[in-house]
């Protein structure tokens, strides 16, 4: 991958992840192997130069060198006029290296001075960090401290710019998006067919009388429709976006949306988990009786149960998922209604089993109606989010925070497609709607 789209991809990942911040730790854990190993060779390193009789400090020199850099180039703002100047004086080089050289250099005291010096910059959840270390009388571990303080610190720093300059950030990555994508145009003039074909199929559901061929040819006009142009891209891209999580392999699956590509497919299997685990409660409570389905938490705890069974799960292995799921339906049932001395049949067990498999079929009659509920409250969220309150469907109730998490994820990510695209889209679907007009 070029450093271009390492960079893109990283902006749009702190775009559209509320809670993106820099991580501490290597997220790879072979890096971190690496790193600790390479770390751990050369503290001993050091260990063993500051054994030596007389001690050797060139290592400690160069370390102490590169914190003053760290603190003047990545900790210390342009404003830190008075700090600036204290760490010049205390850790300067050519006296260091004086001292060095007559093996009279405090790395201890200097160390001290350092980790003084952090204190009083650090964020407050670091300061049991800092009082460790102004307790470590080991030169080495305390070196080592030190560094581990500072990469914290350089962390905290960019974590609390990127919050508080976040529209900035969503802004900059929406243009960065958007310029990429048309010199990514220029080279393939054909790279937004699979887009323009995606807005099609979802206008045509949103305005289905620009389809119709009932009239005879020369009666055919541009359809009239209160909607404004940008009304119209809303309303065709809140379609084509909840198409794109409907089904776990969407076609077409447009260009805009291939860096989100992993993150719509796990959205779309958290759709199916929603429509299966809802249908399952449905047919559950209705065969179980009312005793039994209105009885304290029922709904719930069958709800919690079955989404952790349905976790992964994938239209392919979705039998497999729905004979766990009919039996976790069938004990808890069991259970339930044996408490309340409420008798369930074998028979009634029997029917559903045969009913909760049945919703293997797209086309099963409770999945088809839960789907479409499901999808109702999802669009209106993606049409217009500062409604409120967007009142649940029955019997969405039970998956009430699951869908609200569902959806806030969803949003997230149409958002900032949609801002990012705008113009695009708008141009694509004017563009369509001449072509239905004229065909």
């Amino acid at each position: 991958m070029s450093v271009a789209m390492d960079n893109l991809a990283l902006v749009h990942e702190i775009a559209i992840d509320p809670n993106f911040s820099v991580s501490e730790v290597p997220s790879n854990p072979i890096q971190a192997v690496i790193k600790e190993n390479m770390h751990r060779a050369y503290w001993d390193l050091l260990a063993e130069d500051l054994a030596k009789d007389p001690p050797d400090y060139i290592h400690a020199f160069n370390l102490l060198m590169e914190i003053k850099q760290t603190i003047l180039d990545d900790i210390l703002s342009p404003a830190h006029v008075r700090l600036r100047a204290e760490v010049n004086s205390v850790l300067d080089e050519n006296s260091l290296r004086n001292k060095m050289e007559q093996n009279c250099m405090d790395v201890h005291g200097i160390g001290r001075f350092v980790i003084d010096l952090l204190a009083r910059l650090c964020a407050p959840e670091r300061d049991t960090l800092v009082e460790k270390l102004r307790h470590e009388e080991g030169i080495v571990e305390m070196i080592k401290g030190i560094f581990n303080l500072m990469d914290i610190m350089k962390n905290d720093l960019t974590n609390y710019v990127l919050s508080t300059n976040r529209a900035a950030v969503e802004e900059y990555s929406s243009k960065f998006e958007y310029k990429e994508f048309l010199k990514y145009l220029e080279k393939f003039p054909g790279g937004s067919l699979m887009t323009k074909e995606w807005l099609k199929l979802a206008h045509l559901e949103v305005y289905p009388s620009t389809s119709d061929d009932s009239q005879p040819e020369a009666k055919k006009e541009k359809p009239v429709t209160e909607d404004s142009d940008d009304d119209k891209v809303v309303r065709t891209t809140s379609r084509g976006y909840l198409k794109l999580v409907e089904s776990q392999n969407p076609v077409p699956f447009p260009e805009t949306l291939r860096i989100d590509k992993l993150r719509l497919a796990a959205l779309a299997e958290k759709f199916l988990q929603m429509n299966v685990v809802t249908s399952a409660v449905f047919i559950t409570c209705n065969l179980a009786g009312k005793q039994v389905s209105e009885s304290e938490n029922f709904k719930k705890s069958l709800k919690d149960q079955l989404i952790v069974i349905s976790n992964d799960i994938e239209e392919k292995n979705l039998l497999d998922t729905l004979n766990a799921i009919s039996e976790q339906c069938v004990a808890t049932t069991r259970k339930c209604a044996s408490s309340l001395n409420v008798n369930i049949s074998d028979d009634h067990e029997k029917t559903l089993r045969e009913q909760i498999k049945a919703i293997s079929d797209d086309n099963n009659a409770i999945r088809a109606l839960v789907r479409s509920r499901i999808a109702t409250f999802v669009e209106e969220i993606l049409r217009s989010p500062s409604e409120v309150p967007h009142r649940l469907l029955p019997g969405l109730s039970v998956i009430q925070s699951e869908l609200c998490a569902f959806t806030a994820r969803l949003l997230r990510l149409c958002v900032h497609n949609r801002r990012t695209f705008f113009a695009l889209y708008r141009s694509m679907i004017n563009e369509i709607e001449s072509n239905l007009v004229t065909a």
